[in-house]
């Protein structure tokens, strides 16, 4: 300003003009940073929201596959029940029939006896064969001597 004067001078004007200038300039600059920013933050917000649906879509497909293996592993939970009674079932079935296998066994070994040392009598057989005519099997044997 001019010492003598009150009021400014164009120079002085010019001056502040001029200060006013390269704040204005620094702003721009640190604006057109911001700008570079804020561009760079929406990019990273489209990216997140991409991500976020591929991952949404992930989850989805992945609920999918548990829920199947889950019903997968309750049908095999059942048919192994079913398998086990089953072969329960068959082994008591086994077990009978080696019962009945053991019993016919014995039985053919029993009819298959062959005593020896006895003879019959002519009485004994006259015996026998009235005793085969009512039905009745019984034979008395006697001991050789």
């Amino acid at each position: 300003m001019a010492e003598n004067n009150a009021e400014p001078t164009i120079r002085d004007l010019m001056t502040l003009m001029k200060n006013v200038s390269d704040r204005l300039e620094s702003v721009e600059k640190k604006m057109g940073g911001i700008d570079s920013i804020e561009k760079k933050m929406c990019n990273m917000e489209k990216d997140l929201n991409k991500l976020w649906v591929a991952l949404e879509d992930r989850v989805r497909k992945v609920d999918e596959r548990v829920t199947r293996i889950e019903d997968k592993v309750d049908g095999v939970y059942i048919h192994a029940a079913q398998l086990s009674e089953r072969v329960q079932e068959l082994e008591k079935h086994r077990d009978t029939l080696c019962d009945n296998v053991t019993y016919l066994q014995s039985q053919s070994m029993r009819n298959n006896l062959i005593f020896t040392g006895y003879r019959r009598t002519i009485r004994m057989e006259a015996s026998h064969r009235k005793q085969q005519r009512r039905g009745v099997a019984s034979t008395s044997m006697t001991p050789v001597r």
